[in-house]
């Protein structure tokens, strides 16, 4: 493989790890500028007859639509391409230049809770991005987290995704058990051993990771509970009583009881606070304390007289979201069974054609606008068997826009139903206006509702609040059948 060129483009330069179902490489993409380098991971099916390799294809497909979604993330490298070569199946990754983690632990590199606590936050807001879209990484741990070179911020790589490819090839040939559990040593919930990961799994890779830096003992080194499989790790060491609490939980051997989430966790870590007893006697603490408590009292009333002074003066904003009474219209649809309310200073364009949008709402001073806010409510045929399979689908097309960026995409509710929910960027490529837009949609009977709003990037949070707190709260999606 070394020297050759794969594709027409990729010249293979290096072997970087090789494992049971393929080999990873380093090449370079001789059509990309400056001969841009790039991993290539193979994955060959073990099962070579015809309908295996049309599942394999089927499966691969839909494996590199999701890690090219994930992609967008600045924390995840970006899916650059894939490809088939006779039975061999090939993903192109972008490389990212830098140390894996793995090199900044150790026993003689222990971490301050701090430390501990910001690492923690960081490797948490990347895997809350594939959770946000329920993709499970299942090999958290030091050597898959890169600190890129350029900016020093963490990456996440190696998704696992040849390993899931064959174990997902296993369960569709019927075999009874999969192949072997995807994780390492040390960083594996007790569900993946028996290789039935959730979200929480990812959660207990992180705190081992967590406890690795804090004390210097490489995670499968630190004994478990023969009985509970409870992770003995404090043993001998002084630590902060709220952060080993913080990190039992993710470490929890019954992932009922830890964080379902990374969602979950980082709301905890971003609001984590170290702490310290406070002395009965330290003066200089509670005089500073006292202080600091008189000064913010004494703002706290210079704001609330300046507040009450502003309240006397009309206020000139066109759209206060605090008063109910700019919302006093109703659009209602029963053809659809839909309605929503809508501001007295908007305007709504009703259109009743099939698959297409249904209702457009516009404020009434649009003109002053270069491209005018907009809301609008489509109402399709359903084609996805499922609100995942639909939501996939979906967000790998917003990822094909012109320079589209995915800001958040997280499952919600819509209307008391399951819906999903994405605000993106993306750039007009004639005039190179960037705009914003969300999208949030949910399935009910045999149609996609999907409501969106979108303005130019500049304008879009002068109406964020009447669209989100407003509009899409008062909207209600009603059987029709």
């Amino acid at each position: 493989m070394i020297g050759e060129t794969l594709n027409g483009r990729y010249h293979v330069l290096s072997l970087l790890g090789t494992g049971k179902y393929g080999q990873t490489y380093l090449a370079e993409d001789r059509q990309a500028k400056g001969n841009l380098r790039c991993v290539i991971k193979q994955f060959e099916p073990q099962a070579k007859d015809t309908l295996s390799l049309r599942k394999a294809k089927y499966l691969f497909a839909r494996e590199a639509k999701i890690l090219k979604i994930l992609g967008k993330s600045d924390r995840i490298p970006n899916l650059l391409g894939y490809f088939r070569n006779g039975d061999k199946f090939y993903l192109v990754h972008e490389f990212i230049e830098g140390t894996d983690l793995a090199q900044e632990l150790g026993a003689d590199r222990q971490w301050t809770a701090e430390q501990v606590v910001g690492l923690l936050r960081q490797i948490l807001e990347i895997v809350e991005v594939a959770h946000q879209e329920k993709v499970i990484h299942q090999d958290i741990k030091p050597s898959n987290i890169i600190r890129r070179e350029s900016d020093g911020k963490l990456m996440l790589i190696d998704f696992g995704s040849v390993k899931k490819l064959n174990n997902q090839m296993a369960n569709a040939e019927g075999k009874t058990s999969l192949t072997v559990p995807i994780g390492t040593e040390g960083y594996m919930a007790p569900e993946q051993k028996s290789i039935k990961p959730k979200l929480a799994s990812d959660v207990y890779g992180v705190g081992m990771i967590g406890i690795y830096a804090l004390t210097g003992v490489e995670p499968k080194d630190i004994p478990l509970d023969h009985d509970t499989e409870v992770v003995k790790w404090k043993d001998g060491i002084q630590v902060n009583e709220n952060l080993a609490e913080v990190l039992d939980r993710m470490v929890s051997p019954d992932f009922r009881q830890r964080y379902t989430s990374a969602s979950e966790a980082l709301k905890i870590v971003r609001n984590f606070k170290l702490g310290r007893k406070l002395k009965l006697f330290d003066f200089k603490t509670i005089f500073g304390t006292g202080i600091v408590l008189l000064g913010i009292l004494g703002a706290g009333y210079y704001y609330w007289q300046l507040e009450n002074s502003l309240n006397q003066i009309p206020k000139t904003a066109d759209y206060d979201t605090t008063n109910k009474d700019k919302f006093p219209f109703l659009y209602s649809n029963s053809e659809y069974g839909i309605e929503m309310k809508y501001p007295s200073s908007w305007k709504l364009k009703e259109a009743n054609q099939p698959g297409s949008v249904i209702a457009q709402f516009i404020p009434e001073r649009s003109q002053s606008y270069l491209i005018p806010p907009e809301v609008e409510i489509r109402v399709d045929q359903q084609n996805a068997n499922s609100l995942d399979e639909y939501t996939t689908n979906a967000v790998y097309q917003i990822t094909r826009l012109p320079q589209a960026k995915i800001i958040d995409s997280r499952p919600i509710k819509l209307s008391e139903k399951d819906g999903h929910k994405v605000i993106y960027t993306k750039v007009n490529p004639e005039n190179k206006i960037e705009t914003k837009h969300l999208q949030i949609w949910t399935l009910n009977s045999d149609r996609v509702y999907l409501v969106s709003y979108e303005a130019e990037l500049g304008q879009y949070d002068n109406f964020e609040a009447i669209v989100e707190d407003e509009m899409l709260e008062s909207l209600k999606i009603m059987s029709t059948k």
